[in-house]
């Protein structure tokens, strides 16, 4: 786990190894580990109403698993393809850890055996409105950006959920078949 101003990361992989975790951000309850969203200010050439307006899950999903085939292709990698298996579990990730409001990490040795694969990661977080904002946090935190840029990985699943207060939790998870 990462603390980039008031939100948290945390990343893991699994080649058969466990993942690494750090303490949640300053100022999150010790209970829940939970920070408030970060504030964003609108770009000048947007509207007020429309740069408030994070997108929905649906769409913030997507676009997460865009600026990440962006970041790979920045490094000369081959773009990611989804994959619904992996979005089943990421979905799943991201719906436990919206519900106890405690960024933990899932078993993957499930993925592995469900979705198949040598090798699979997930990279979690809360507290980012904007697809953008979390992938550029993924890509500051070694860990994370050790994930996007696995040149092996061939197929990612996202999941997004808005909690009841309008945190978005976010994960991604990542594989390469054998």
């Amino acid at each position: 786990m990462r603390k980039i101003g008031p939100v948290v990361l945390l990343t893991a992989a699994l080649l058969l190894a466990p993942g690494a975790a750090i303490v949640p951000a300053q100022g999150a309850s010790p209970a829940t580990g939970r920070t408030a969203a970060p504030a964003l200010t609108a770009a000048p050439a947007l509207t007020a109403a429309r740069a408030s307006v994070p997108p929905g899950p649906v769409v913030y999903e997507r676009r997460v698993v865009r600026h990440t085939n962006r970041a790979r292709a920045a490094h000369d990698l081959r773009r990611l393809t989804r994959s619904a298996c992996l979005d089943r579990f990421a979905q799943r990730s991201a719906n436990r850890i919206a519900r106890t409001g405690r960024l933990t990490h899932q078993n993957l040795r499930p993925v592995l055996r469900s979705c198949g694969g040598w090798k699979v990661g997930e990279n979690i977080a809360y507290g980012y409105r904007w697809p953008i904002s979390v992938v550029r946090a993924w890509m500051d935190s070694p860990g994370h950006r050790a994930n996007i840029l696995e040149p092996r990985y061939r197929r990612i699943g996202g999941g997004v959920r808005r909690d009841g207060d309008g945190v978005v939790w976010v994960s991604q998870v990542f594989a390469y078949r054998r």
